[in-house]
C-alpha cells in the first residue's frame, strides 16, 4: 500500500494496518482524538510496523505518556528491516523529537527529496518555531512553501501553510488557505486553531468567540480528547477576557485549560496557563495564588528555564502570583546556564517581570526597550507570545 502523501511503499504485513496508519496521520496531523487508539490497532496487527510505531512515539512524546520511549525503540528497531525511506523517517522524526537542534540539517535534506512527508515537515516547523531565532518565520514559510507543488490540496498542509503565513503576517492569504482547510475538514481541531491564531492578531475576538462557539457546539464531542481540545478553549477564553467577560473566561480556563484539565502536551500547557494568568494580572494588578497544579507543572518543565519563552511563561506565573523568591528561583537558575542570546533575553525577561512586580515600572520598561524585534521573534511560540510580551511593556509604561 502507498503512504498517501508520499506515494512511498509502505512496508507492513497488514493492508488494515496499513489504512489504520493513514486514518491516525490525519488524526495527528488535525490534532484529533483517537489516534494513539488507532495506531495500537495498526501495531497489534503488525507488531514490526515501523512507520505506525514512529507516529506513537510522535503522539506519546507530544502529551508526556511516561511510556513513551517504548514505542521509540520499537520504531528503531522495526525500522532495521523497513526500505531506505522508512527508515531515513524514523531516523529523522525521532531525531527531531529527542534532539531537534542537531537534526534540522538532516530533516530538511530529507524533505527536499521526499517533500510529501508531512508528519516531518510539521515537526520540523514545530522545531523552528521553538527553536529558529529571529528568521523563523520566513523559514517556517519557506518549507511550507517548498513542498507545494506536491501537497497543494491536501487540507493537513493547507492549513499549516497558512499558519505560517498568518504568522509571517500575510492576513489574507492566511485566510484563504485555512478556510479552505476547514471547508475540506471541518472537525480539524488543527485547522480551527490556526484561524484563531489569526484573528487573535488581528485583533478581531468578537468574530473569533462567535467561530469558536458555533465550532464546539458542532464538533466538541469528537473533539474532547484531541490535543489541541484545551487549546482551543483558551482561545474562547482569551477572546472572552478580551470582551470583559473575565469571570466567564477563567471559568473557561479552569474547566479546560488548566494543566489538570487540559488535553495539551506539556509546552502547550505552560503557554496557555502562563499567558493567561499573566494577562490577568496584568490587567487587575492583583496577584492570585498558584494552584497545585500550576506549580506542579513548573516543575515538569523546570529543566527548560533557560529557553526563553519557557522562562517568559515560568516567570509570568510567579509574576501572576506576586512571587518575588519565585522570580529570583528562574533567575538563579538562567545565570547558570550557558552563555549566549538565550540567556541574555531570558534574563531580561524574568528582570521585567520582577521590577514590575516590585513596582519598578520605569526600570521595566527600560529592560524590555532593550529586546530588538529579532529577540522578540527568537523568544520562541507564536505572535501571541509577542503580543503578551507587548502587553507586559504597555502595562508597565501605563504604571510608570
Amino acid at each position: 500500500m502507498l503512504e498517501q502523501r508520499t506515494g512511498k511503499t509502505l512496508t507492513s504485513e497488514s493492508d488494515q494496518a496499513a489504512q489504520l496508519y493513514g486514518d491516525a496521520l490525519d488524526l495527528i496531523l488535525g490534532s484529533e482524538s483517537g489516534a494513539a487508539e488507532t495506531l495500537d490497532r495498526a501495531l497489534a496487527l503488525d507488531k514490526n510496523f515501523a512507520l505506525a510505531a514512529a507516529a506513537r512515539y510522535y503522539v506519546a512524546n507530544d502529551v508526556g505518556e511516561p511510556d513513551a520511549t517504548g514505542y521509540r525503540d520499537l520504531a528503531q528497531r522495526a525500522a532495521l528491516t523497513a526500505s531506505d525511506w522508512e527508515r531515513e523517517h524514523v531516523e529523522v522524526l525521532v531525531g527531531l523529537i529527542d534532539e531537534p537542534g542537531a537534526t534540522r540539517e538532516k530533516a530538511e535534506a530529507y524533505l527536499r527529496e521526499t517533500p510529501g512527508d508531512l508528519l516531518v515537515m510539521s515537526q520540523l516547523a514545530g522545531t523552528l518555531f521553538f527553536y529558529g531565532g529571529p528568521t523563523k518565520l520566513e523559514t517556517v514559510l519557506g518549507i511550507f512553501e517548498a513542498a507545494e507543488s506536491v501537497l497543494g490540496d491536501d487540507w493537513a498542509f493547507l492549513a499549516r501553510l497558512g499558519f505560517a503565513a498568518s504568522e509571517a503576517g500575510q492576513y489574507q492569504r492566511a485566510r484563504q488557505l485555512i478556510e479552505r482547510a476547514l471547508q475540506m475538514r471541518p472537525q480539524a481541531l488543527y485547522s480551527i486553531h490556526a484561524l484563531a491564531h489569526l484573528l487573535h492578531d488581528e485583533g478581531a475576538a468578537e468574530e473569533s468567540a462567535t467561530l469558536l462557539r458555533d465550532w464546539l457546539a458542532k464538533h466538541e464531542d469528537t473533539a474532547r480528547a484531541g490535543q489541541m481540545f484545551g487549546h482551543v478553549h483558551w482561545h474562547l477564553a482569551l477572546d472572552e477576557w478580551q470582551m470583559g467577560e473575565r469571570d466567564a473566561a477563567m471559568r473557561r480556563y479552569l474547566e479546560f485549560s488548566a494543566p489538570a484539565t487540559t488535553t495539551c502536551g506539556p509546552i502547550l500547557t505552560l503557554a496557555d496557563c502562563g499567558g493567561f494568568l499573566l494577562r490577568e494580572y496584568l490587567k487587575s494588578g492583583q496577584p492570585l495564588p498558584l494552584r497545585d497544579d500550576v506549580l506542579a507543572h513548573i516543575e515538569r518543565v523546570w529543566g527548560m528555564i533557560g529557553h526563553p519563552f519557557i522562562a517568559l511563561h515560568v516567570a509570568g506565573l510567579y509574576a501572576s502570583a506576586g512571587d518575588l523568591a519565585g522570580l529570583e528561583r528562574c533567575a538563579k537558575a538562567i545565570a547558570d546556564t550557558p552563555a549566549g542570546p538565550n540567556r541574555d533575553t531570558s534574563l531580561k525577561l524574568v528582570s521585567a517581570l520582577s521590577d514590575y512586580v516590585s513596582g519598578q515600572f520605569p526600570h521595566s520598561v527600560q529592560t524590555l526597550a532593550t529586546l530588538s524585534r529579532g529577540a522578540r521573534i527568537g523568544i520562541g511560540g507564536s505572535h501571541v507570545e509577542r503580543i503578551l510580551v507587548d502587553l507586559l511593556e504597555q502595562s508597565a509604561t501605563a504604571r510608570a
